[in-house]
């Protein structure tokens, strides 16, 4: 059974658009609430363990190593042991309840897509390449599951992580907390300058695989004809040409992502020199515990790896939007309709055609003029003329792949 699709709301601006388009992939989520509560629940706990694992070095150090406070050297273990466990549960929950929910999005979305294509009338599929449409089925479903579901893992697991371990490193030392601080406005404008370029090479590569995928498809489904004609050359130099522009796209894109977190990474370095120095300078050094710094050096070493997934998160949704924004245009396409009420058992053989004109747009001349044709059950009629002349329009209104733009067919 599938959902209803999420209607789309009015066009803007790119990051308005961007927005409109993530809140209907979110439609998608909806439905599994219950599996995606659980998920958000296991996220808070293992957040929790980020933060606790951090604050557990000030007693370890401070009472076990220093104070030599026996109490502690008890508990302190039993601690971590603990901690781990609930971080256990926590990601096993996490990691099972979102991947349920983002394999219920992709199967959603895939047959809500194949049952769009069984209803979408033959116009669409005569401009339209078959490697695309393949597409759409495969990549790009997948990379809009990942932008409803992944970047969600990311927002809620890495945000919590990086809130609760910057709270505890401001209420262990607020000076050298904001003195990391200082970096942030600079990682924004890196995140803000390459975001852009995100979503226009996703959308590239999401064209080339269409692109590679088509091309594939008519050498295999034409070999023959590909071999009978000597078209291997051809064909080789039309495969390498869209293979190159797949290549190229690819690594622009990823040329911009390497770039991203090397430079996160040199500035959160420089930040935590800069702390070394600023911790260990004039009376600072006297009123910090070996604990305290220890504890507010593990949190910040903490915040790497769910900083680097947020930094990243970008480039996820990006790809996702984008991917959305191509899939929601085939289910917001126009369906074909069909008024017909009278169902016909059996033909008897008998057809006419009455007075009918047809064109392929509105704005296009007709390609068939004022058509009047009567055949008799039991005969034979051939249609002959030129290519192009509308021999293959004529047979295909019979079975109303194209409707008639005047007159009437009768069978």
């Amino acid at each position: 059974m599938t959902h209803p699709v999420p209607s789309a709301t009015a066009g803007g601006p790119a990051e308005r658009k961007g927005a409109q388009t993530y809140r209907r992939l979110l439609g998608y989520v909806r439905p599994h609430w219950r599996i995606f509560g659980l998920a958000i629940l296991g996220m808070v706990a293992a957040s929790l363990t980020d933060v606790a694992f951090a604050a557990l070095m000030k007693p370890l150090l401070d009472g076990s190593f220093v104070a030599k406070d026996v109490t502690i050297t008890q508990w302190v273990p039993l601690a971590l042991v603990g901690v781990f466990i609930l971080r256990a549960f926590g990601e096993f929950g996490a990691k099972y309840g979102m991947t349920w929910v983002a394999r219920k999005v992709v199967s959603t979305l895939r047959q809500q897509v194949f049952d769009k294509f069984l209803r979408l009338p033959t116009r669409f599929f005569d401009h339209a390449q078959s490697g695309d449409l393949l597409a759409r089925l495969t990549y790009t479903v997948e990379q809009v599951a990942a932008a409803a579901t992944n970047a969600l893992t990311v927002m809620v697991r890495d945000g919590l992580s990086v809130i609760g371990l910057l709270a505890w490193m401001f209420w262990l030392s607020p000076h050298l907390t904001m003195f990391i601080l200082v970096v942030a406005p600079v990682v924004v404008l890196l995140i803000a300058l390459v975001s852009r370029n995100f979503r226009r090479y996703s959308r590239r590569i999401q064209t080339s695989v269409g692109e590679i995928a088509q091309v594939s498809d008519e050498v295999i489904g034409g070999h023959r004809l590909v071999r009978v004609y000597g078209g291997e050359a051809y064909e080789r130099a039309r495969f390498a040409a869209v293979n190159e522009k797949n290549r190229r796209a690819i690594m622009r894109m990823e040329s911009v992502d390497a770039m991203t977190t090397p430079v996160v990474q040199l500035l959160v370095a420089l930040a935590i020199a800069g702390i070394i120095a600023f911790a260990t300078s004039g009376d600072r050094l006297e009123q910090l515990t070996v604990g305290t710094f220890i504890s507010f050096i593990t949190a910040l070493a903490l915040l790497l790896s769910p900083l680097k997934r947020l930094t990243n998160l970008n480039a996820t949704l990006q790809k996702g939007i984008a991917a959305g924004e191509q899939l929601f245009a085939t289910l917001d396409e126009i369906e074909e309709s069909d008024a017909g009420r009278h169902a016909l058992g059996r033909a008897g053989g008998h057809v006419r055609f009455e007075g009918v004109r047809f064109r392929y747009a509105g704005d296009k001349p007709d390609v068939l003029h004022g058509i009047d044709l009567d055949v008799p059950a039991g005969t034979t009629v051939a249609i002959v003329g030129q290519s192009g002349s509308g021999k293959s329009t004529l047979l295909n209104l019979l079975p109303r792949f194209y409707e008639a733009t005047e007159g009437r067919i009768l069978i």
